[in-house]
């Protein structure tokens, strides 16, 4: 398995209806420490990574300042969770120059490197899942997510025969800093293991779209690949 290459390497997926109400149109059970979840745990279904809070860079915002991430597998589903440094408000300005923030949970469970989005066609990644929560530009649309769903998977593997990357609406929720993503795990091939990365983001849109993104700068890793940690594994 190949490491997270650069900030050009881990960037994705969620489409996010600005406002409230729309962010929490769709909803996933809230996690806690507790019953089934605490269960999952000892029975060795999860994998966590911790990351210091003040250490994304320097124009970061404390919502894309990474503090927590795990994944745990509930019967037939995985539940994804981010925790950052600060909530995620309503309308979160973007920089200048960028076209959406994205929180990302990246999955690679197979040797191939799939070459293009959300990455642009040149640029191979390892990773062939990607789910994501992005927050677009006022008057911006990508043509692959035109629902702009609050939580979405990306599945790159068509990329590998010539096809094109595919946006799956899924189940999400923000309470307070913590981001919630419920996945069918057949979804992921059902797989037994995988290595995993979490990324805070902003991404300029190419000529293209439908071809990816450029400019992509990574706010927060976890772990810190960035920094030489290997990628996280799961089940840990």
């Amino acid at each position: 398995m190949n490491p997270i290459r650069t900030a050009a390497t881990l960037l994705l997926g969620t489409a996010l209806m600005s406002g409230c109400t729309e962010r929490n149109a769709q909803t996933g059970p809230t996690v806690t420490a507790t019953g089934p979840f605490s269960a999952d745990v000892a029975t060795g279904k999860t994998s966590v990574v911790f990351d210091p809070i003040g250490d994304a860079d320097k124009s970061a915002q404390p919502y894309q300042d990474v503090v927590e991430a795990s994944i745990t597998k509930k019967g037939g589903t995985f539940v994804v969770v981010i925790e950052l440094a600060a909530q995620v408000p309503n309308n979160p300005p973007l920089p200048s120059w960028a076209d959406m923030l994205d929180w990302v949970f990246a999955i690679d469970t197979r040797p191939e490197s799939p070459a293009g989005y959300d990455f642009t066609k040149n640029v191979a990644s390892p990773w062939e899942y990607l789910i994501e929560h992005r927050v677009y530009s006022s008057g911006f649309t990508d043509p692959l997510d035109p629902t702009s769903s609050p939580g979405i998977l990306v599945d790159r593997r068509p990329l590998l025969t010539g096809g094109q990357a595919i946006i799956i609406p899924i189940q999400f929720t923000i309470d307070g800093a913590k981001m919630t993503w419920v996945v069918d795990a057949a979804l992921l091939g059902d797989p037994s293991t995988f290595q995993w990365g979490v990324c805070a983001c902003a991404a300029s849109a190419g000529d293209d779209v439908k071809n990816g993104y450029n400019n992509i700068s990574a706010l927060d890793q976890a772990p810190d690949v960035n920094k030489g940690a290997p990628p996280a594994t799961w089940p840990q």
